[in-house]
């Protein structure tokens, strides 16, 4: 007996929201990065407008730009590329999007608060 080939009964789509949600939460988990609530501070008027994480969607990949503010005392350069495997991970194990590129821009230095 053959065994027949599923066909999709449908379709079944990922919102750009939902996939810049899993970028906010993947970027949000790496050490250095200045965070409000889950998701990376704001860093410019222009991010305030657009937000600091935005993603252009295929039909089955996805680019992703960030935005990101790192703490004091962190090596900007090491945070940025930890940010960068952290999405492309991220979207990658929960879809089915190949992640082809992940731009990440240092907009800032979050100071520490000096206790006078």
């Amino acid at each position: 007996m053959e065994k027949k080939a599923n066909k999709p009964i449908g379709t079944i789509k990922v919102s750009d929201s939902v996939i810049v949600k899993m970028a906010e939460l993947a970027t949000a988990e790496i050490d250095g990065v200045y965070c409000r609530g889950q998701a990376p501070a704001p860093s410019n008027a222009k991010s305030k407008v657009l937000g600091p994480i935005r993603a252009k969607l295929g039909s089955d990949t996805a680019e992703i730009f960030a935005d990101i503010i790192v703490v004091e005392g962190y090596n900007a350069v090491n945070v940025a590329e930890d940010v960068q495997k952290s999405i492309k991970s991220a979207i990658q194990s929960m879809t089915n999007f190949t992640v082809t590129k992940v731009d990440v821009n240092v907009a800032g230095i979050k100071f520490k608060e000096s206790a006078d």
